[in-house]
């Protein structure tokens, strides 16, 4: 993350940012969108498919088995495409929700949104409950069941009666059932404790294929309630919500589905195996329950999933990396940018570039870092002629600029995040503790500057010179060959 201040987008931009709809028709004309049209099973193939498509342009598969809907994928996974929906390099993207980040803090009520009673999230209301008519996937071969994975959950402060956003994992179970997983920390979590001391359920609704805005935005750590009106500032207008029909929670008005649901009180049920982000299976356990009350869908939906992969890092690096930067820069002026790799599994690792380090800048940098987002497990501090993007060029700069004995900074027993099978979870299960590592990779202070001088080479223009791949012309008639004799 690097670069400056993003204007307000208006416009077809804006409603990418709140139609996912919106954003399907853009890829199609943009010619960033894959169509499958052989029929998949959701049970296994469809993720499978997609795992080779992975990181390229989204997927749209048209034919499910066992389901009239289609079955979106890859919104997130390139980071190049996520710049075009946005109208904007990759690199200004995080600028971008940074930028909706403080102009809600500083204006939190600019865009009031309507709330509706009908909207295209409830032009049709299902006669019957039952979640099997939905073609939500069976992805890994070992996930415990079907699972909702990139739908919004919007749930009420049971003491503010203000509404907030996250996304959870969420298996079915039956017709009218779900088991979760809160992460320790969650705002949800502290509803649901709430609600369960008082001895009632509490009310949510699961919003299926929202804009790219407030998707985007539930992956936002830690700010607390009305989180969900950054996403009006990220997207630069109101994004309308739509009453419920059985619980006194709204709706996203542009969500391809929405299901109606109260978490019970005191219930858990099994829940899991799932293919986490970390790329290993998360653990099975007595989790959180959910009972469906109604399902509504526009007239022609789309069902949205994604794959724990990098479409999943991305989510969160976006967001991460606004948020790391506002927090470090504010502190530390010399910070230019901040990028969490694939590696790092989105949640894990940190990449901070700093220009004209003082003596102790990296250090002080690492810190700060951790602070701000508490799951990174590893920060590497890089100076400016780093490529952040580059896993190559930054581990370069380790091998070279590195020295252990005076750049390593070891922070053990701190605090972990429980997906990550290297954390030692409490005994309570809310939460876990772990080693953390500090990289100092710049350039060491007194160093003799030509001996850390990058090599450099002239720049050129590739589409200036006829370079093409092939066999070499052949030059002039061939010879025939003669026989002696």
């Amino acid at each position: 993350m690097g670069g400056g201040a993003v204007g307000v987008r208006r416009g077809a931009v804006a409603a990418r940012l709140v139609d996912l709809g919106a954003c399907i028709d853009h890829l199609a004309a943009s010619g960033n969108l894959l169509r499958v049209r052989t029929e998949v099973d959701p049970k296994h193939e469809l993720a499978g498919v997609a795992r080779r498509l992975e990181g390229g342009k989204p997927v749209l598969f048209e034919r499910v088995r066992g389901s009239p809907y289609p079955v979106f994928t890859g919104l997130l996974w390139n980071r190049d495409i996520v710049g075009s929906l946005f109208g904007l390099p990759k690199e200004q993207v995080p600028f971008a929700i940074a930028d909706g980040i403080g102009s809600w803090r500083a204006r939190p009520d600019a865009y009031p949104a309507r709330l509706r009673d009908r909207a295209p999230a409830n032009e049709v209301v299902e006669d019957r409950i039952d979640l099997a008519r939905l073609p939500i996937p069976v992805h890994a071969l070992k996930d415990g069941g079907r699972y909702l994975d990139a739908s919004v959950v919007v749930a009420r402060n049971p003491e503010t009666g203000r509404p907030n956003i996250s996304i959870h994992r969420m298996m079915v179970t039956r017709k009218d059932r779900l088991t979760f997983l809160i992460d320790p920390g969650r705002h949800l979590g502290e509803y649901v404790e709430v609600a369960e001391r008082r001895g009632v359920p509490l009310p949510v609704t699961i919003n299926n294929g929202v804009g790219l805005a407030p998707w985007i935005v539930s992956s936002l750590p830690r700010l607390g309630d009305d989180k969900h009106l950054v996403a009006h500032h990220v997207a630069g207008r109101p994004i309308d919500l739509v009453r419920a029909q059985t619980v006194d929670v709204p709706a996203y008005a542009d969500a391809q589905f929405v299901i109606e649901a109260e978490i019970l009180p005191g219930a858990r049920e099994d829940e899991a195996p799932f293919a986490e982000v970390t790329g290993y299976y998360g653990g099975r356990d007595r989790r959180w329950v959910m009972r469906v009350k109604a399902i509504t869908r526009r007239a022609r939906p789309v069902f949205h999933t994604v794959l724990s992969g990098k479409e999943v890092w991305n989510a969160v690096g976006f967001t991460a990396e606004a948020a790391i930067f506002a927090a470090v820069r504010a502190r530390i002026p010399e910070v230019t940018a901040v990028h969490l790799p694939h590696g790092g599994c989105g949640f894990y690792a940190a990449v901070v570039q700093v220009r004209d380090p003082r003596p102790g800048t990296a250090r002080a940098v690492i810190g700060e870092t951790f602070r701000a987002f508490r799951s990174l497990q590893r920060v590497v501090v890089v100076d400016a002629d780093v490529d952040l993007f580059d896993a190559v060029d930054v581990d370069w700069a380790i091998t070279t600029r590195f020295d252990a004995g005076a750049g390593l900074v070891v922070l053990p027993g701190e605090e972990g995040h429980i997906l990550n099978p290297v954390v030692s979870v409490n005994p309570d299960g809310k939460g876990g503790t772990v080693t953390k590592v500090g990289i100092d990779a710049t350039v060491p202070h007194g160093a003799d500057p030509a001996r850390f001088e990058r090599v450099e080479f002239k720049r050129v223009d590739l589409a200036r010179y006829d370079i093409r791949a092939g066999r070499a012309p052949r030059r002039g008639p061939a010879r025939r060959s003669r026989r002696a004799g």
